[in-house]
């Protein structure tokens, strides 16, 4: 399996399933900017990437709802590397709140962070990579819950069905320049942003929809999918929405909120 480039700029990477994509690429020999707004977590990552792999990686600060800071990234990836053919869009956040008493606030950073940011990062990389001449892969981390709803997690689930469509409108777009654009949908994971909410009945609601091992993803099993979408292997896949959940998706989602509430003592 080869990569889609030598250098790939991943967002959200200082944890969780971020991380586990700068590592995976990492492993395949690629460098990587770990981008993210956590700037001492993704020198940390850095720092573990390039004592366990002989790769060059750098880290950026960078908030990805901010056109500006994505500009600088990609430009800092460029300068550093040479070239940048592969983008991976994971930064990601999902408060909870039913949608009477979410915040306008909270709404509108969710869908700045997880959809814009996004489409900021891959307008900014797929311009390099025309002025570049040279084609590539970008994979977008979209959810189990762009098509299974969730009580509680509105705007999350509407960033994510975003995303989802997003994908398809852009590889149609692009894939005439050689850059194809896929999209990963994981389900329950054990990373930092679901902590405290897998030892409890919440995550045994999660457990029983699980149709594989019962156990959690871990960002591993994500990681693995999205750096196959990167490769010559996925040299004919574009415009895909891939399920890496256990089986989740098969059996869908319980509304969960009436059990959040309860783990809230609510």
């Amino acid at each position: 399996m080869e990569l889609a480039s030598d250098a790939a700029i991943v967002t959200g990477a200082a944890s969780g399933i971020g991380r586990g994509i700068a590592e995976e690429l990492a492993s395949q020999g690629t460098d990587v900017a770990v981008a993210d707004v956590d700037s001492e977590g993704a020198e940390s990552v850095c720092a573990d990437l390039e004592e366990t792999h002989d790769v060059e990686t750098l880290a950026v600060e960078c908030d990805v709802s901010d056109s500006a800071e994505v500009e600088a990234m990609v430009e800092a990836a460029v300068e550093a590397f040479g070239q940048v053919g592969i983008l991976v869009n994971n930064a990601g956040l999902g408060p909870f709140a039913r949608t009477w008493e979410l915040s306008e606030e909270d709404w509108d950073r969710t869908l700045d962070v997880n959809l814009k940011g996004t489409f900021l990062c891959t307008k900014a990389v797929i311009n390099h990579m025309l002025d570049a001449g040279i084609g590539g892969a970008i994979v977008n981390v979209s959810s189990i819950n762009f098509e299974h709803a969730t009580d509680g997690i509105a705007a999350y689930c509407a960033a994510k069905a975003g995303i989802a469509q997003f994908t398809k409108s852009v590889a149609g777009e692009a894939g005439r320049h050689g850059i194809r654009v896929n999209a990963v949908a994981p389900g329950s994971t054990e990373t930092a942003m679901a902590e405290g909410l897998m030892d409890n009945q919440f995550g045994e609601e999660w457990l029983d929809r699980t149709v594989l091992e019962r156990r959690f993803g871990q960002p591993e099993d994500i990681a693995k999918v999205v750096a196959f979408l990167a490769s010559d292997y996925a040299g004919w896949v574009t415009g895909e929405t891939i399920h890496v959940d256990g089986g989740q998706h098969i059996r869908g989602l319980h509304s969960y909120w009436d059990v959040f509430q309860e783990v809230q003592g609510e």
